[in-house]
């Protein structure tokens, strides 16, 4: 595993793409109906754009944490935390391809996902993954799913108890 359990345990917060909600048990492993689901959101079965990521997010995620997990609400601090799932997987796995620079490649995430292992081939980069490039990847998903991140955060956005 690329992280530990117990990081898997904290990180993986309400409606993370291929985790259950922490609320609901198991949210450590990945579950593969909800890993299905994000592969399946491909408009074209090859490639993962931010659009194809947005939707599964917006028609899935979102959408399935609501009825099961009484605690769910999307404020701000949910946002950035769930948003930053998607968004690290861009940071982490694109290629340029099909949708620019941000292109994922199914068979990538597939290989990361379910091998814990980098695609094949993979040159890992120079520069390493920082802060403000995350926030940028982050912001892009707010935008595509139509959701604006308050900044600084709004005293009033206290998640306490979503499992966050």
């Amino acid at each position: 595993m690329l992280a530990s359990d117990a990081v898997q345990y904290n990180i993986n917060c309400p409606a993370a793409p291929t985790r259950n909600d922490r609320i609901l048990g198991d949210n450590v492993n990945l579950n593969k109906t909800l890993f299905a689901q994000l592969i399946a959101a491909s408009k074209d079965g090859t490639t993962l754009s931010f659009e194809d990521a947005a939707e599964h997010h917006r028609r899935r995620r979102n959408n399935d944490s609501k009825p099961h997990n009484p605690a769910f609400r999307f404020g701000n601090k949910m946002a950035i935390c769930l948003l930053a799932r998607y968004g690290n997987m861009f940071g982490v796995l694109r290629r340029a391809g099909k949708h620019g620079l941000n292109t994922l490649y199914v068979e990538d995430v597939k290989r990361f996902y379910l091998e814990d292992d980098w695609p094949v081939g993979d040159a890992r980069r120079e520069l390493p993954y920082f802060s403000p490039e995350a926030n940028s990847y982050i912001d892009c998903m707010a935008r595509h799913i139509g959701y604006e991140i308050q900044r600084p955060h709004p005293p009033s956005d206290d998640d306490e108890g979503d499992g966050c």
